[in-house]
This record gives structure tokens, sequence and C-alpha cells, in this order.
């Protein structure tokens, strides 16, 4: 039977920032990232793949999903329900789904490990243009534990994924080497999110 617990309730509200940024955020891989982690002398260039789906699909990193780390755990990775209706986003107006009318099947996944903190309104300078990478809570029908990491210019302004140029395609790549070498973490770091609303 689907996970109950990874389901939405009428009740819940849409995290702020705020909310979890003493917990982490988890992006889901097919390879364990951290046996290269724990090698000396790796580079992020060496597990980009592993993140995000060959080149030129780094452009990912637009709208890179993740997912908040706690009621959310290592027995849920790689879980996809089978109808993509069900993955749309969710608010709190939608009739909660039942899990045994969820069909899914679950790949082998890993995680990794993402301070929720790191990623909150970063500035990064690329090419001598600032750059915010940042996150924000976008519960799926499926998912209420879904997050999606932003990218915005100097003006605020988000910058969509379906950019082809070359100057998205290494901004992705110059972002998602900052996630590597400064927002992943270990797992005995990890403060799993759990509160009282939503036992």
């Amino acid at each position: 039977m689907y996970p109950e617990v990874l389901l939405p309730k009428q009740a819940y509200p849409i995290l702020k920032n705020e909310d979890i940024i003493d917990n982490s955020l988890v992006r889901e891989t097919k390879t364990d990232v951290y046996q290269f982690l724990a090698k000396q002398g790796y580079e992020p260039d060496d597990i980009l793949p592993l993140i995000v789906a060959p080149q030129p699909s780094l452009r990912e990193v637009y709208e890179l999903s993740t997912f908040l780390y706690g009621y959310y755990d290592e027995r849920h990775a790689g879980i996809r329900a089978d109808d993509n209706s069900f993955h749309v986003d969710w608010n709190n107006g939608m009739i909660k789904l039942n899990p045994e009318d969820i069909d899914f099947s679950q790949d082998k996944a890993y995680l990794l490990f993402l301070s929720a903190i790191k990623l909150n309104h970063q500035e990064i300078d690329f090419n001598g243009e600032i750059h915010i990478l940042s996150f924000t809570h976008k519960p799926t029908r499926v998912n209420y534990w879904h997050f999606e990491l932003l990218i915005l210019d100097s003006t605020g302004n988000r910058i969509p994924r379906d950019k082809s140029n070359a100057h998205t395609k290494y901004l992705a790549k110059s972002i998602l080497e900052y996630i590597i070498a400064e927002a992943v973490i270990f797992k005995s770091s990890v403060i799993p999110f759990k509160r009282s609303d939503f036992q």
C-alpha cells in the first residue's frame, strides 16, 4: 500500500523556509554519491551526472526536486505513483487520496542530504553577476514533503528551466557545484523534521 505518511492532509500548511531551516532536504540519486564524497581528491564535476540527468539536462537544476527529510525517509526513496495526474501541485482544497487507491512502483534509490540553511537565499556570483539559490515547498497530491530548488536573477525573477543558451547551462553547472561543495552533509549531522502538529 502507498505510504500514507507521504500524503497531504487538508490541515497541513505550506511550509515556509524558516520552518525547516535547521533540517535537511534530500535528493534521490540512482547511485550512492557518498562513496565518492568519502574519497580524497574528488571533484564536484565527478558526481554531477549522478545528481542530475546527463548533460544537457543540467537545466534540471532550475526545478530540482528534493524532499524534506523526517517523515519522508529512506523507506520512501524511489517511490513513484504510476498515475502522472497524481503528481500535480497540491492545495488544501483537494480531496485526500486513499493510499489503497494509488498504484505505485519503487526503484532502488539513495538519499543525498542537503543542509536547508545552505540552500536558503544563497548568493552565487557567476561571471560577475549575482544569482540567488533558494527553495520552496511544492507539495504534490502524492507527496506533501516535496520541495523545489529555485534560481533567481539579481532582481528576484526566477530563471526558467527551458532557456537553451550556453550561459544558462553553465550557470546550472556552477549552482550544482556550489550545492555539492557547500550544502551536502552526512546523515550523522541531519536533524529530521518532526513537529507535533503533524502527529
